[in-house]
């Protein structure tokens, strides 16, 4: 388990401060809490990590998401904002995904709690271990999906040259 990531709030760093101290004497070497914003650390945990959590109360947009797919590993998201906009949870949203044009890509769950993020995270690492021909085949539809400005560009242009015409 990787965590990398830094809070603004001081008594919130201090907590994972201490949860560092503590994890790293319990699991020394199987989990590491870098607290600290780390651009270039964030590209190499995309790429060699099989899964990114993403539990956001709040994410406008959500790029995190974004990048980890174009690396292929799988998102596991809260249902909120852009993270609900662009995961289609594998299990739930089949229908939801085929209407965007695309396939499902990864794990959602709902509410602020451990049970949601459990269930979530339940279900891809049963997924990791069960279904791995599965897993590695969306893996690579992660990467295949377009998330570019490329697909509404060209839609706007011909909502422009329609709108003209009329």
């Amino acid at each position: 388990v990787v965590l990398l990531g830094s809070a603004p709030d001081h008594r919130i760093q201090g907590d994972f401060s201490n949860l560092a101290a503590k994890l790293h004497g319990e699991f020394d070497g199987r989990v590491k809490l870098c607290l600290t914003y780390d651009e270039p650390l964030s590209h190499l945990i995309y790429a060699g990590a099989d899964f990114i959590l993403v539990p956001s109360i709040f994410e406008p947009c959500g790029l995190t998401q974004l990048t980890a797919m174009r690396y292929g590993s799988i998102p596991i998201v809260r249902k909120t904002g852009g993270l609900y906009d662009t995961v289609f949870d594998v299990d739930d949203d089949k229908d939801r995904a085929h209407e965007q044009g695309l396939e499902p890509n990864g794990f959602s769950f709902e509410g602020a709690d451990s049970n949601g993020v459990d269930y979530a995270l339940d279900r891809a690492i049963t997924t990791w271990y069960d279904a791995r021909d599965w897993f590695d085949s969306l893996c690579k539809r992660v990467m295949e999906q377009d998330w570019s400005w490329n697909r509404p560009a060209l839609d706007y242009m011909e909502l422009y040259h329609s709108a003209r015409k009329n």
